[in-house]
């Protein structure tokens, strides 16, 4: 019995053992490729991967990307990356910007998700008026809105809808020329209560939107919410206009006095309208008593935000260096791939230029890369000089995520990431590729914060317009005429983007389920033989 418990043993250590794949096995996973063509001078963060400038290409794992590009209009675009298939995203904030129009528009975002249908609840027939109930009360239908603020939906009549706010005092429209006065409560999920009040000491102030769109009939979001019924533009709607905190309002209900601690300001409003995988959004700044007209021409928008898919004929590059386990950059000027060496890659055919680094040693060589090809690296010491430019000139920099105090650096060759910061500005990121031997100076001007930006979103074009890395330059002096500090750093390039694509575990777990098999069979023959 000893032998047959050391058989099973042997068996089931087979299952936890995961099966050895060579280099050259694991480098047959084919990738797919993502391109990115906007204006020169914008950049393209891959969120996960790295901040780019434009026009950028990057050879990838298949799977689901996010793409955010900044100018003067924020762009977002989700699709999928697929096995030797070129996804080429093709933007220009400029049209965009020139497809939204309308008065207090502070900031656009134009959304692309492949993944997404944001007309997909659109009824049939659309939009049938709302029903005006009559008397003072209100119809209240649900907005699934819980950002900035909580809130609800009062309807009288498809002229009279109204966007209200959690735990205030509103002023619903009139019946007869009498007030409707109400407190009301949004509940989690869009239900709202209100309650009749008198003698409240501050009302919530109104502005009045009215959405268009060509074509007509798409829909229309509001702070990223819209009606059970769903809108559809043309939309004429009252959103609250609150141009300062308001501290305790007071009114009388039914069971006493309402007092409210504080309404917090709140003066500016997102408006969306979509169409299948499209969402533009405008952020709107409003005043009490004004009526703003917003319009999206949506046919526009797509034509400047496309994607298309092309399919990639491939061949092989072997890169291997000494010593070994070095980081590479592989790149013909816009098409960029990155791994650790040895290592094979899949690439278009074209010129590329070879990177090789390995904490202070590195190495570069050209290769025609045809029907498949091979490079050897032999690495040695090599410095390189990376000079950044700021505005303000006081803002801080980050490299690879950790403050320097210095913005003239000797670093070792490789990749790196620079983040641009500073107090009431937008932060800047963006990688950068330093070469053996090379001097690189990188200008960022970082962008002031408008009404309705977020603070935490990080966007990276230099201001410029031109090349955002300039090879070769001295560093400028600051805006006092003096020239910043030089600082040696020890840094190593970054290493935390996707490198070779690694193999699925489908095949492992099929080994394993095998292997499992084989153990449950040979252990019933063993229980029938005795």
């Amino acid at each position: 019995m000893r032998w047959k418990a050391i058989f099973l043993a042997f068996l089931v250590a087979g299952l936890l053992v995961p099966p050895a794949y060579s280099a050259e096995e694991s480098a047959m996973e084919r990738p797919g490729y993502l391109f990115v063509e906007a204006p020169s001078g914008l950049v393209a963060d891959i969120v996960g991967v790295g901040s780019y400038a434009t026009p950028v290409g990057l050879v990838l794992k298949p799977g689901n990307y996010t793409i955010r590009i900044i100018g003067n209009v924020t762009v977002v675009a989700q699709v999928s990356v697929m096995t030797e298939t070129a996804t080429i995203i093709r933007v220009n904030p400029s049209e965009i910007a020139e497809a939204v129009s309308g008065e207090g528009i502070v900031s656009i975002r134009a959304i692309f998700n492949e993944s997404a249908n944001y007309s997909q609840e659109k009824l049939n027939p659309p939009f049938n008026p709302f029903a005006f109930p009559g008397g003072c009360g209100s119809n209240s239908g649900y907005l699934n809105v819980s950002n900035p603020y909580p809130m609800g939906l009062a309807v009288r009549g498809r002229d009279e809808v109204y966007i209200t706010l959690n735990g205030t005092f509103m002023h619903i429209g009139n019946d007869d020329g009498k007030p409707c006065i109400f407190y009301v409560e949004v509940y989690p999920g869009g239900s709202e209560r209100q309650e009749s009040v008198k003698n409240a000491t501050y009302l919530v102030s109104w502005a009045r939107l009215e959405i268009t769109s060509v074509p007509e009939g798409l829909t229309f979001y509001i702070n990223g919410g819209h009606n059970r019924y769903v809108f559809y533009t043309p939309m004429g709607l009252y959103v609250p206009a609150l141009p300062h905190d308001v501290y305790n309002a007071t009114a009388i209900g039914y069971y006493g006095t309402i007092r409210i601690p504080v309404i917090h300001r709140l003066d500016t409003h997102t408006v969306g309208v979509a169409e299948n995988h499209y969402l533009i959004e405008s952020v709107v700044k409003v005043a009490p008593n004004e009526t703003y007209h917003i319009n999206v021409d949506m046919e526009k928008a797509k034509s400047a935000l496309t994607v298309e898919r092309k399919a990639v004929r491939a061949v092989p590059l072997e890169v291997n260096s000494e010593p070994g386990n070095a980081s590479i950059v592989v790149t013909d000027g816009v098409l960029r791939a990155f791994a650790v060496t040895p290592v094979t890659l899949f690439l278009p055919s074209g010129n590329y230029t070879v990177i090789a680094s390995r904490g202070n040693l590195s190495a570069k060589e050209s290769v025609v890369l045809t029907e498949g090809a091979s490079v050897f690296l032999k690495l040695s010491p090599a410095n390189a000089t990376l000079n950044v430019v700021t505005y303000p000139n006081n803002a801080s920099v980050l490299l690879n995520g950790k403050e320097v105090e210095a913005k003239n650096l000797t670093l070792s060759p490789g990749r790196y990431n620079i983040t641009v910061k500073a107090p009431g500005y937008l932060t800047k990121s963006l990688e950068v590729i330093l070469t053996p031997n090379e001097s690189k100076t990188v200008e960022i001007s970082l962008e002031k914060k408008s009404a309705g930006q977020d603070p935490e979103i990080v966007i990276s074009p230099p201001s410029s317009g031109a090349d955002d890395i300039q090879s070769g330059e001295k560093a400028k002096a600051d805006e006092n005429g003096v020239p910043g500090k030089t600082q040696t750093l020890p840094i190593s390039p970054t290493n935390d983007v996707p490198g070779q694509a690694g193999r699925d575990n489908g095949s492992l777990w099929v080994k394993m389920g095998i292997l499992a098999g084989v153990v449950a069979a040979v252990y019933l023959a063993l229980r029938l033989r005795r």
